[in-house]
Formats: structure tokens, sequence, C-alpha cells
């Protein structure tokens, strides 16, 4: 049997094989970082700190560390932020103090904002405009496949050797990967080509046209509530007298259903246009933040399932849509600017979650899930209209085989031999 694409890639196997790591390591502790600091005496209030803290970090740092990619490379910060976010968390479990926690989290997201634009200008940068939406589907799933893992695991080790040493696995297997990235990902990207700049440059105030815009504004409005659970999720669930391996199982109903859906949301991906698709499944999404407010675990482990499905849906198509109106020499930046737009937004609310939370149990799923389809439907208006336009925010440049190259092998076309056909879908 012929593999997918992505797989027939020996460059996207190597990226989907660390990432899929990635989430799987990562994905041990999340559920357990604001109970571990509950345990040791911090507050609500200092548990949002600790999460706004997390967010802020990487609102932050992000646009710069994206830049940064698009002149030294993907590899190193990536590695980098890999090697600080294990330090950070293996010193949860020797942290005794309330208000160290905040520094400690503070530090998580500094490596996080690292690796994720980079990562995801690799992805870009790995393959071509008309195999996008299933390449960064494909990164999805690898993700979501670690953490379909990771926090089912980490829920039965945590019962067994208990938190402190979970956390100790998982910030020495970070660490780890971060070696494994240089000796990959670096030697993958020493023999490619890397654009530079040709004629003039692309100057930042091209970040502010409105194809782009519509595209940060829609990650803020999907980063809004993911900050609300940052900050409250294992602190609400356990209130609702949810077991240690039922929080788990939380995030793992996502991730089953956010894999099983994600194929099927890469192809659509590909299809233009998207507008609809990314209208209707937006609201759909906010619909279910909403529903969250329901005081039943059976109830939101199901909600948590449906929304996998959606975001499975609809992240390959926001992410293809972002791609095809970059222009590819400062793919590092745009994805920096997107990045960094969504962590302002999680932040903000991260911020304020447990203030939320103290006014009642349903109030951050309410004001989460309304802030998502206020937003998302201003974004997927200018999206409508950049579509329709046909245009790109960002002035024209040739094929990447075509640019300034630091080799003279501009490198071999990945397109495969069945590129997927625009549709009117």
């Amino acid at each position: 049997m012929r593999l997918p694409w992505v797989l027939r890639d020996p460059s996207l196997r190597i990226v989907l094989f660390l990432s899929a790591l990635a989430g799987l390591i990562s994905g041990l502790v999340v559920p357990f970082i604001s109970l571990i600091a509950r345990d040791r005496g911090a507050s609500y209030a200092l548990i949002g700190l600790m999460a706004s803290g997390f967010l802020i970090s990487q609102a932050v740092l992000q646009f710069p560390a994206g830049a940064l990619s698009d002149r030294i490379g993907r590899a190193v910060p990536i590695a980098a932020g890999l090697v600080v976010e294990g330090l950070a968390t293996a010193a949860f479990a020797f942290t005794t103090t309330p208000e160290l926690f905040v520094l400690l989290r503070l530090a998580q997201g500094v490596g996080l904002a690292l690796i994720y634009p980079s990562a995801r200008a690799l992805i870009v940068d790995l393959t071509p405009p008309e195999r996008r939406g299933q390449a960064f589907a494909a990164w999805w799933a690898a993700l979501n496949g670690g953490w379909l893992l990771g926090p089912a695991l980490g829920g039965l080790l945590a019962g067994l050797i208990g938190k402190p040493p979970l956390f100790v696995i998982g910030g020495v297997g970070e660490v780890a990967l971060g070696a494994v990235v240089v000796a990959t990902i670096g030697q993958l990207s020493a023999g490619r080509p890397r654009p530079r700049l040709a004629g003039e440059r692309v100057p930042y105030r091209a970040l502010l046209a409105a194809p782009l815009v519509a595209a940060f504004i829609l990650a803020i409005g999907f980063e809004f509530p993911v900050g609300i659970f940052t900050g409250i999720w294992s602190v609400y669930l356990a209130d609702l007298g949810a077991s240690e391996f039922e929080l788990g199982i939380s995030f793992t109903t996502f991730s089953v259903t956010n894999l099983l859906f994600l194929p099927l949301g890469g192809r659509l991906a590909d299809r233009v246009p998207r507008w609809r698709r990314l209208l209707v499944l937006s609201l759909a999404l906010g619909v279910i933040v909403t529903g969250y407010a329901l005081p039943s675990v059976p109830a939101i482990l199901i909600l948590g399932a449906i929304e996998g499905a959606i975001l499975g849906l609809l992240s390959p198509s926001v992410d293809a849509y972002l791609a095809s109106v970059s222009d590819p020499r400062v793919q590092g930046r745009v994805q920096g600017a997107y990045t960094t737009a969504g962590m302002a937004g999680a932040a903000t609310s991260a911020l304020f979650s447990s203030v939320l939370y103290e006014a009642g149990r349903p109030v951050p799923f309410l004001t989460g899930g309304t802030t998502l389809v206020v937003l998302a439907t201003v974004a997927v208006g200018l999206i409508r209209r950049a579509e329709r336009a046909g245009g790109t925010p960002l002035r024209p440049v040739e094929p990447l085989g075509a640019l300034v190259t630091e080799s003279a092998d501009p490198g071999t076309d990945r397109a495969g031999d069945d590129p997927v056909a625009p549709s009117g879908t």
C-alpha cells in the first residue's frame, strides 16, 4: 500500500516524528502544572498569574524568535526552546515557594516562544503551496498523537510515582529531545538552500495588510479561550470531582477526535475559497467553549471530543490560508506575528481567568465562547474580501527556487504526482 504523501517525504517524516515525541513528553505534565502549584500553597490568583506569565512571555518573544529563525535557520531556536522548557519543567519538582512557580511558568513560555514559530515556518519551508494544508494537518496530527498518550500516561504515572518525579521525567525528556533536534533538523537544513532578500526588503508594515490582519484577529479569537483553559481547567475539573485519571483523559478525548479528523481537514484546507468553512467551524467552536460551563465531567469529556473534531477540520485551513498570503522570504516573521497575536489574546484571558472563575464557574466559558464568535465573525469577513480579491498582502515574489540562495542547487520539486486542485466549496 502506498504511503500518504507527507510520509513519503523524508524531511517531513523526521519533523513529524520529532513533533510526536514533543507532544508525548510535554503532555505528561501539562494537566498537573496548576495542581502541583496549588498543592504547595499557590492561591487561585497566583495560579492565574502563572498562566498569564506563561502566555505573556510567548506573546513578547514569538515575533522576534520567528524573525530570528529567518536569519539563522529553524533548528537552533527549536532546540534551545526545548532545553529551556525542559529545565523549567524539571524544576517544578523541587520548588516549594509558590511565587517561584510563576517564574518557572514564565521560563516555559520562553522555551515555547522559541519553538513554535520556527516549527510552523519549517513546515512551510518543506512543502509546496498546494500541499501545505495536508502538511499542517500531518504536523498537528503528530503533536496530538503525542498528546493522545501523554496526558493519559501522565495521569497513570502521577498515581503511581507522584507528581514531582513525573516533572523530572518530562523535563529530562525535553532536554534530550533538544539534542536530537540539533542532530537531525540541523543536518536537514544544512544542505537546503535558504532564500535571502532579493532587491527591496520586505517592510514590517506589510504585516498590517488586511489579509494578514484577518488571520491575526482569528488567532486572538481562537487563543482567548485557551488562556482561560490554561488558567483554570485543571482546578475546574478537580472542583467538579474529577479524578487525576479523568483529568488526563480530558486532554486525551480531545486528541483522539482531533487526530481522526485532521486528515480530512488537511484535504479540505487546500481547497479554496476557505471563508465559508472557516465561518461555520469557528461558530461551532464558540458554542462548544460555552458548553463547558455544564457542571458535568462526562458531558465535558464529550464536548472535548467534539472540540477536537472541529479543530481537526479547522486548523489546517487557517494555517494554509496564512501561508497563502505570506511572503516566503519572511515566513518566520509572519508566523511569529500570527502566534504573537494568539498569545496576546490568551495572555489577556489567562490574567483574568481566576477572577472570572471566582465570579462563577460558568462565567469564564461564557466569556471565552462569546469572544471567539465575535472575533471570528470579523476576521472571516476580511478573509472573504481577501479571497474574492485574489491577491496577497506582500509584494509578489518569484518561487523559492528562483530567489537568490546560498546554494546553487535549487533542490527538488516535492509537489508529488497528484496535486490538489482548487475547489469552489
